[in-house]
């Protein structure tokens, strides 16, 4: 019993850590998009958008551990 609690506790700690690494790989992602959109603004308007757009849905993903947290809170609220 002890053996599986510390298998979870462990599990869970790389977890925590894998969710900071994404995180930092979305905000990573997201600044690329936005400084490419702002380069390519004055030349490719369609593509700089479309890459804008990218770069803003990359930057929500940032906080998608919050959002379905508050999600969650909501629906649980209604019941």
């Amino acid at each position: 019993m002890k053996m599986d609690h510390k298998r979870n506790k462990h599990s869970n700690r790389i977890k925590k850590f894998s969710d900071y690494i994404m995180s930092f790989a979305f905000l990573y992602s997201s600044l690329l998009c936005f400084t490419e959109a702002a380069e390519k603004w004055e030349n490719q308007k369609v593509v700089s958008i479309i890459i804008l757009t990218c770069g803003i849905f990359s930057f929500i993903a940032v906080f998608r551990l919050k959002i379905s947290e508050i999600y969650y809170n909501l629906k649980n609220k209604k019941k």
